[in-house]
Protein backbone atom coordinates (compact mmCIF):
# COMPACT_ATOMS: atom_id res chain seq x y z
CA UNK A 1 0.00 0.00 0.00
CA UNK A 2 1.33 3.45 -0.97
CA UNK A 3 1.71 5.58 1.86
CA UNK A 4 0.53 8.74 0.31
CA UNK A 5 1.99 11.23 3.70
CA UNK A 6 5.09 10.62 2.44
CA UNK A 7 4.27 11.98 -0.74
CA UNK A 8 3.01 14.87 0.11
CA UNK A 9 4.37 17.85 1.85
CA UNK A 10 3.70 18.24 5.76
CA UNK A 11 2.87 22.04 5.31
CA UNK A 12 0.27 21.19 2.45
CA UNK A 13 -1.37 17.87 4.70
CA UNK A 14 -1.48 20.14 7.59
CA UNK A 15 -3.09 23.48 5.50
CA UNK A 16 -5.27 20.67 3.78
CA UNK A 17 -6.60 19.39 7.35
CA UNK A 18 -7.10 22.96 9.37
CA UNK A 19 -9.37 23.44 6.39
CA UNK A 20 -10.91 20.09 7.06
CA UNK A 21 -11.58 20.93 10.47
CA UNK A 22 -12.69 24.60 9.83
CA UNK A 23 -15.48 23.15 7.51
CA UNK A 24 -16.28 20.67 10.39
CA UNK A 25 -16.60 23.50 12.59
CA UNK A 26 -18.96 25.39 10.67
CA UNK A 27 -21.02 22.67 9.98
CA UNK A 28 -21.43 21.84 13.32
CA UNK A 29 -22.48 25.32 14.22
CA UNK A 30 -26.29 26.52 14.77
CA UNK A 31 -27.92 27.54 11.79
CA UNK A 32 -29.67 30.73 11.04
CA UNK A 33 -32.36 30.02 8.50
CA UNK A 34 -35.19 31.21 6.71
CA UNK A 35 -38.35 29.49 7.85
CA UNK A 36 -41.75 29.61 7.86
CA UNK A 37 -44.05 28.97 11.39
CA UNK A 38 -46.41 25.49 10.59
CA UNK A 39 -47.79 25.21 14.53
CA UNK A 40 -48.14 27.37 17.67
CA UNK A 41 -48.30 26.26 20.93
CA UNK A 42 -48.12 29.05 23.74
CA UNK A 43 -44.99 30.72 23.15
CA UNK A 44 -43.59 27.55 21.24
CA UNK A 45 -43.59 27.12 17.26
CA UNK A 46 -42.49 24.43 15.50
CA UNK A 47 -41.12 25.37 11.98
CA UNK A 48 -39.94 24.33 8.58
CA UNK A 49 -37.24 25.39 7.22
CA UNK A 50 -37.40 27.12 3.47
CA UNK A 51 -33.73 26.71 2.08
CA UNK A 52 -33.20 24.68 -0.87
CA UNK A 53 -29.66 23.44 -2.46
CA UNK A 54 -28.04 25.40 -5.32
CA UNK A 55 -28.73 23.60 -8.77
CA UNK A 56 -26.77 20.83 -9.00
CA UNK A 57 -25.94 20.22 -5.38
CA UNK A 58 -27.53 17.65 -3.37
CA UNK A 59 -30.71 18.18 -1.94
CA UNK A 60 -31.38 19.59 1.34
CA UNK A 61 -33.67 17.88 3.53
CA UNK A 62 -33.83 19.28 6.97
CA UNK A 63 -36.67 18.62 9.49
CA UNK A 64 -39.12 20.40 11.13
CA UNK A 65 -37.98 21.67 14.64
CA UNK A 66 -40.03 22.81 17.74
CA UNK A 67 -38.75 25.93 19.05
CA UNK A 68 -38.94 28.92 21.48
CA UNK A 69 -40.56 32.49 19.84
CA UNK A 70 -37.68 35.22 20.87
CA UNK A 71 -39.59 37.75 23.10
CA UNK A 72 -40.95 38.28 26.49
CA UNK A 73 -43.21 36.88 28.81
CA UNK A 74 -44.80 40.48 29.43
CA UNK A 75 -45.67 40.66 25.26
CA UNK A 76 -46.72 38.28 23.37
CA UNK A 77 -46.90 38.15 20.16
CA UNK A 78 -49.53 36.57 18.05
CA UNK A 79 -47.78 34.52 15.93
CA UNK A 80 -49.57 32.11 13.40
CA UNK A 81 -48.82 29.40 11.16
CA UNK A 82 -47.67 30.50 8.07
CA UNK A 83 -46.01 33.70 9.59
CA UNK A 84 -42.47 34.00 8.37
CA UNK A 85 -39.14 34.80 9.68
CA UNK A 86 -35.65 33.08 10.77
CA UNK A 87 -33.89 31.10 13.32
CA UNK A 88 -31.34 32.68 15.30
CA UNK A 89 -28.76 30.48 17.09
CA UNK A 90 -27.45 30.29 20.50
CA UNK A 91 -23.82 29.05 21.51
CA UNK A 92 -25.86 26.81 24.17
CA UNK A 93 -28.08 24.30 24.84
CA UNK A 94 -31.99 26.28 25.22
CA UNK A 95 -34.11 23.87 27.15
CA UNK A 96 -33.71 24.71 30.35
CA UNK A 97 -34.71 28.59 29.76
CA UNK A 98 -37.40 27.48 27.72
CA UNK A 99 -38.74 24.56 28.69
CA UNK A 100 -38.47 22.40 26.43
CA UNK A 101 -36.50 19.23 27.15
CA UNK A 102 -35.33 21.11 30.57
CA UNK A 103 -31.84 20.39 31.64
CA UNK A 104 -28.66 22.64 32.11
CA UNK A 105 -26.68 24.18 29.11
CA UNK A 106 -23.32 22.99 29.08
CA UNK A 107 -20.61 23.66 27.36
CA UNK A 108 -20.81 20.67 25.40
CA UNK A 109 -20.77 20.80 21.52
CA UNK A 110 -25.07 20.29 20.59
CA UNK A 111 -26.62 19.31 17.07
CA UNK A 112 -26.55 22.02 14.79
CA UNK A 113 -30.89 22.35 14.93
CA UNK A 114 -30.88 22.19 18.57
CA UNK A 115 -29.97 25.65 20.14
CA UNK A 116 -32.42 28.29 17.90
CA UNK A 117 -35.06 30.51 18.72
CA UNK A 118 -37.77 31.50 16.19
CA UNK A 119 -37.87 35.39 15.30
CA UNK A 120 -40.25 37.39 12.69
CA UNK A 121 -39.48 39.43 10.18
CA UNK A 122 -40.56 42.44 8.65
CA UNK A 123 -42.06 42.17 5.28
CA UNK A 124 -42.88 44.20 2.11
CA UNK A 125 -46.43 42.89 2.05
CA UNK A 126 -47.60 44.30 5.43
CA UNK A 127 -49.62 47.13 5.25
CA UNK A 128 -48.93 50.56 6.08
CA UNK A 129 -49.05 52.69 9.01
CA UNK A 130 -48.08 55.53 10.75
CA UNK A 131 -43.90 55.04 11.78
CA UNK A 132 -44.75 58.31 14.35
CA UNK A 133 -47.00 55.97 16.98
CA UNK A 134 -46.87 51.98 18.55
CA UNK A 135 -49.00 50.27 16.19
CA UNK A 136 -50.37 47.08 18.05
CA UNK A 137 -53.11 44.52 16.08
CA UNK A 138 -53.74 40.68 16.54
CA UNK A 139 -55.90 38.71 14.07
CA UNK A 140 -58.44 39.00 16.65
CA UNK A 141 -57.63 42.28 18.64
CA UNK A 142 -55.82 43.33 21.10
CA UNK A 143 -55.41 42.29 24.76
CA UNK A 144 -54.25 44.56 27.63
CA UNK A 145 -54.39 43.32 31.03
CA UNK A 146 -52.40 43.13 34.88
CA UNK A 147 -50.45 40.09 35.44
CA UNK A 148 -53.50 39.03 38.20
CA UNK A 149 -56.26 39.48 35.29
CA UNK A 150 -57.93 41.86 37.56
CA UNK A 151 -58.56 44.94 35.01
CA UNK A 152 -58.64 43.93 31.26
CA UNK A 153 -59.10 46.06 27.91
CA UNK A 154 -60.36 44.07 25.16
CA UNK A 155 -60.19 45.58 21.46
CA UNK A 156 -62.17 43.36 19.23
CA UNK A 157 -63.52 43.88 15.71
CA UNK A 158 -66.40 46.46 16.23
CA UNK A 159 -65.97 46.71 19.85
CA UNK A 160 -64.19 47.63 23.15
CA UNK A 161 -64.53 46.14 26.65
CA UNK A 162 -63.06 47.20 29.72
CA UNK A 163 -63.36 44.72 32.82
CA UNK A 164 -62.48 45.87 35.91
CA UNK A 165 -63.07 46.08 39.68
CA UNK A 166 -66.18 43.77 39.26
CA UNK A 167 -67.41 45.91 36.32
CA UNK A 168 -67.76 46.20 32.82
CA UNK A 169 -68.02 48.97 30.14
CA UNK A 170 -68.78 48.05 26.57
CA UNK A 171 -68.87 50.11 23.50
CA UNK A 172 -69.56 49.08 20.35
CA UNK A 173 -72.09 49.65 17.74
CA UNK A 174 -75.50 49.21 19.65
CA UNK A 175 -73.82 52.09 22.11
CA UNK A 176 -72.63 52.02 25.44
CA UNK A 177 -73.13 49.66 27.89
CA UNK A 178 -72.15 49.26 31.77
CA UNK A 179 -72.62 46.34 33.42
CA UNK A 180 -75.03 45.53 31.31
CA UNK A 181 -77.46 48.14 30.87
CA UNK A 182 -77.55 50.52 28.03
CA UNK A 183 -75.85 53.96 29.31
CA UNK A 184 -78.09 56.20 26.40
CA UNK A 185 -81.26 54.86 26.62
CA UNK A 186 -81.67 53.42 30.43
CA UNK A 187 -84.13 54.19 32.82
CA UNK A 188 -83.71 55.19 36.62
CA UNK A 189 -86.18 53.65 39.75
CA UNK A 190 -87.33 56.83 42.44
CA UNK A 191 -88.20 59.41 39.82
CA UNK A 192 -89.30 62.39 41.96
CA UNK A 193 -90.16 65.92 40.19
CA UNK A 194 -88.63 69.23 42.11
CA UNK A 195 -84.77 68.30 43.24
CA UNK A 196 -85.04 64.84 43.96
CA UNK A 197 -82.38 62.42 43.32
CA UNK A 198 -83.43 59.17 41.45
CA UNK A 199 -82.49 55.85 42.47
CA UNK A 200 -80.04 53.44 40.61
CA UNK A 201 -80.52 52.69 36.71
CA UNK A 202 -83.00 49.30 36.32
CA UNK A 203 -82.83 48.86 32.05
Amino acid sequence: MTDLAQKKPTGQALNAWAQRKIVDAIASTGRSLPCTVVSVSGAIVTVAFQVTAIPGATPITLPQVTIPIIGSEYVRLPIQPGCKGMTVAADAYLGGMSGIGGGTATTAQTGNLTPLAFVPLGNVGFFSVNGQVLTMYGPSGVTLMDAGETTILNLTPGQISLSAGGHMLTINAAGVTIDGIMFDTHKHTGVQGGSGETGGPVS
